[in-house]
């Protein structure tokens, strides 16, 4: 069984504290790609031009709680 890594979505060019807009559990960051190009509707080069994928590593109460 293969191991599942948290990808976020985010916006590019964003500062370092932006916040995610999407998250999915899958095993490589390149699936992570296809899968958040898929769900905007975008080719990869468009959605590369726009969008970022960071593997999500830290434990983040803000997934439990929102913006609280």
């Amino acid at each position: 069984m293969n191991k599942m890594n948290k990808f976020g979505l985010y916006i590019k060019n964003a500062n370092e504290t932006a916040h995610h807009i999407n998250i999915v559990e899958i095993q490589t960051k390149t699936q992570a790609e296809a899968y958040f190009a898929g769900v905007k509707q975008l080719s990869p080069t468009q959605f590369k031009d726009l969008f970022e994928v960071r593997e999500i590593t830290t434990f983040s109460k803000q997934l439990l709680y929102g913006n609280q």
